[in-house]
């Protein structure tokens, strides 16, 4: 049992070892661009996906707007790519927790759009590790 939590450490870890240039790539988009503008790019992308209450656009758009701020000395810091992963995937579980409360209609379409994003992200990474190679 541990010999097999051992090993699968070791595969997370080489396969997050794998991808930093392309991580650091992404790191680097996201670190020229304000928290006004990653909040307003949510916001709009859940806006469309959403259709979301006027009020519900209020919330989110400061919510977002909020989580973007504290996001940004993550994002802009000079920790190592899993630190920064760790970190940013705390905030987020927090900004997760808060959006369920205004999002309760729509919760679930927002888990499977937040999904399609990351295996679109996912895709893409390999893609680009492919041809750094």
């Amino acid at each position: 049992m541990l010999r097999n939590a051992v090993l699968m450490m070791v595969a997370v870890a080489a396969l997050l070892l794998a991808v930093p240039p392309v991580a650091r790539a992404q790191m680097d988009k996201l670190a020229s661009t304000t928290p006004q503008e990653r909040a307003k790019m949510q916001t709009e992308f859940m806006k469309n996906r959403l259709d979301l209450t006027p009020e519900q656009l209020q919330r989110v758009g400061a919510l977002n707007l909020k989580y973007a701020q504290r996001m940004d000395p993550v994002i802009k810091g000079s920790e190592g790519p899993l630190m920064k992963m760790r970190q940013m995937r705390e905030i987020n579980e927090a900004k997760v927790g808060e959006l369920k409360g205004i999002l309760s209609p729509q919760f679930e379409k927002y888990l499977a759009s937040k999904e399609e994003m990351r295996e679109k992200f996912e895709q893409k990474t390999k893609e680009k590790a492919g041809k750094a190679r």
